[in-house]
């Protein structure tokens, strides 16, 4: 009898066992700190069929622990041309791990990306929405690849900040002969591999949350970049060993894709007929290009990879960057323009130089080598002058030609090339209002910010574009001017007027008005009181302000500030001030750098952008003659 109670206890022990799954009581406590979600189990497998064929298998089991991690319950897969959901289940645990909702392919939602797309992409989602927290989502599912695999999934088992990661796999079987590739980026790990099977199996355990940072490097999660060296897509293979035999590949797919209509090679005949240099008529080509095409993405089959044929792209005049940088590179041949067909990022500015990979680029720009310089084509834009390129500078391309391809590494800006440059006049009445005039001059990426914040907005927009140039309370902006510069480095040189209530803090016979209404604030720019992570500032700022303030009548100056300079590695801070006939003229130039810094510099970093934001925020004493008193300099 003793037995039989004993082996009952047993059976309910293991019965009640089976019953939960994924209790929250099991997570690590490590894994919790700083964590919204933990990733309990995710286990994937790829399974490469052929060329053109594969089966891609995932459970992936996440906890999420408060209401901030909710977005890491969501569930998406893009379906197309090349992959197809097969299968879906899901299910949702409460803390003690009881099952407590089952999901079906009838539960989720298809809807195409976008509208304004040629393509035959949609995504598949499913949104979880929780009474209460902690709770626990597991899905399975299978995607099938079909018409070609470029590359295979990525090993990313952590997805975000505040993600901690319990058990993590992943196994890829290839075929036979097929050469895998893979890169390493925020991890060491090594695959077990099989060299009888063609497998090779990833693994990792027990990963902390990593905790938001401002300014952090890109290269902090742990991700398996892998890629086969043999590839298809539709007809057209090749090899992804280096960067110049993908090259060969995709100059092969431009190959016969530059025939014009004879009505646009008469027309280019005619509009470069009476110029000589190359430069005059490719800018003039190039000012054709963007009145009679505008941008349309397409990403149909493997139209994903080749542009159209130029002379579709002259017929119906829309084109993607692909379609549109072969259409201009069409026109230039018609005049014995020579010119590359460059595939870029438009987010990243490096390439793995080791591993060549279609995911690394995701558009297509033009080259255009001259004899004094060399000049880089953005076709999608109808507003970018010829040449202008800013949000490229210093990234990596693959130039390709017929001949020849070769990677490539486009120039980078100088600071002062991409300056904003601000006068301001500031005129006080009795009541302490001010009266600004504003004249502020944009070079390049800063032109780029204003310029498109200005197009086609209406008046609450364009004031509130203008009103973010000056750090006044309530600014009424008035008596508008703009001039847009449209050359290689453009300019907008924009003029307006601002009227503001409460300018000046006025206090008996004495007025203060802030020294620099036109400062970039630096508050904020490095948060937090520690850091454990690298610094990577992305880009520079380079500003200079000129602000003359007319001294009120009846008042002189009773304080001021000093003038200041100062430089370090992170940038430099210069102000001078100067008096003269009834009028204070204030000059600031200040210049944050780009770069990557240890963490170890963060307290320096901060009390260098402190000081600079404690320095602009310096005020203007006034004060009547008969109650002058010397005073410390107003900062």
């Amino acid at each position: 009898m003793k037995r039989f109670f004993i082996f009952i206890g047993i059976l309910y022990i293991f019965s009640s066992a089976k019953g939960q799954n994924y209790p929250v009581s099991a997570i690590p406590e490590d894994l919790k700190k700083e964590a919204q979600a933990v990733v309990r189990e995710s286990s994937e497998s790829f399974t490469q069929q052929d060329e053109y064929t594969g089966i891609y298998k995932v459970k992936y089991v996440i906890t999420i622990l408060n209401e901030k991690g909710k977005s890491f319950s969501n569930w998406i897969v893009s379906e197309g041309d090349f992959t197809e959901l097969k299968n879906f289940s899901g299910e949702v645990f409460d803390a003690t791990g009881k099952s407590i909702k089952k999901i079906g392919k009838k539960d989720l939602t298809t809807m195409a990306w976008s509208s304004n797309l040629a393509t035959n992409d949609k995504k598949t989602f499913y949104q979880y929405h929780a009474p209460t927290y902690p709770y626990t989502v597991k899905y399975e599912f299978e995607v099938k690849f079909k018409n070609g695999i470029l590359f295979y999934p990525s090993f990313d088992p952590v997805p975000s900040y505040h993600v901690a990661l319990e058990n993590a796999e992943y196994i890829l079987q290839a075929p036979a002969g097929q050469i895998v590739r893979y890169k390493n980026q925020g991890t060491d790990i090594q695959p077990e591999k099989n060299t009888a099977a063609n497998s090779y199996t990833w693994k990792l355990n027990h990963v902390e949350a990593i905790s938001y940072e401002d300014h952090a490097p890109n290269d902090l999660f742990p991700i398996v970049y892998i890629a086969p060296e043999k590839f298809c897509v539709e007809k057209a293979c090749g090899s992804m060993a280096t960067w110049e035999t993908y090259g060969r590949w995709e100059a092969e797919l431009l190959k016969g894709r530059n025939a014009l209509p004879q009505s646009t090679k008469e027309k280019v005949l005619e509009l470069t007929k009476n110029v000589s240099g190359k430069r005059e008529k490719a800018k003039l080509l190039y000012e054709y290009m963007q009145k009679n095409t505008h941008y349309v993405s397409i990403q149909l089959g493997i139209g994903g990879w080749q542009p159209m044929k130029a002379e579709e792209v002259a017929q119906t005049g829309f084109g993607d960057c692909k379609a549109l940088s072969n259409y201009m590179q069409s026109l230039l041949d018609v005049v014995d323009i020579p010119s590359y067909y460059l595939v870029i990022s438009s987010q990243k500015k490096r390439f793995f130089p080791d591993f060549p990979s279609f995911s690394q680029a995701n558009h297509a720009i033009v080259m255009l080598p001259l004899e004094t310089d060399t000049v880089f084509l953005e076709c999608t834009s109808q507003d970018f002058p010829f040449g202008y390129i800013s949000r490229l500078e210093g990234h990596d391309a693959l130039a390709i030609g017929a001949e020849k391809s070769f990677f490539y590494t486009l120039p980078k800006d100088r600071p002062h090339e991409n300056a904003e440059i601000n006068r301001v006049h500031i005129q006080l009445d009795q009541q302490g209002n001010g009266h600004l005039e504003v004249h502020s001059l944009l070079k390049n990426r800063e032109f780029e910010r204003l310029f498109y914040a200005l197009k086609g907005a209406n008046a609450k927009e364009e004031n509130d574009a203008l009103a973010a140039l000056v750090q006044v309370h309530k600014p009424k902006i008035s008596n508008i001017r703009k001039k847009e510069i449209l050359e290689q480095r453009p300019q907008l040189d924009v003029r307006f007027t601002v009227d503001c209530e409460d300018f000046a803090n006025q206090t008996g016979s004495r007025v203060l008005i802030p020294i620099n209404p036109a400062r970039t604030s630096l508050k904020g720019l490095l948060s937090g009181s520690s850091r454990k992570y690298d610094i990577v500032m992305q880009s520079t700022k380079y500003q200079t302000d000129t602000i003359s303030i007319q001294i009120p009548e009846g008042y002189i100056v009773e304080a001021k500030p000093k003038p200041v300079e100062f430089e370090s590695e992170y940038g430099s801070f210069k102000s001078e001030i100067t008096e003269n006939d009834g009028e204070l003229t204030y000059i600031q130039t200040l210049e944050i750098k780009q770069g990557k810094y240890p963490a170890s510099a963060f307290e320096e970093m901060k009390k260098f952008y402190n000081r600079i934001e404690s320095l602009q925020n310096g005020k203007i004493g006034f004060v009547k003659p008969s109650t002058a008193s010397p005073q410390p300099p107003a900062q």
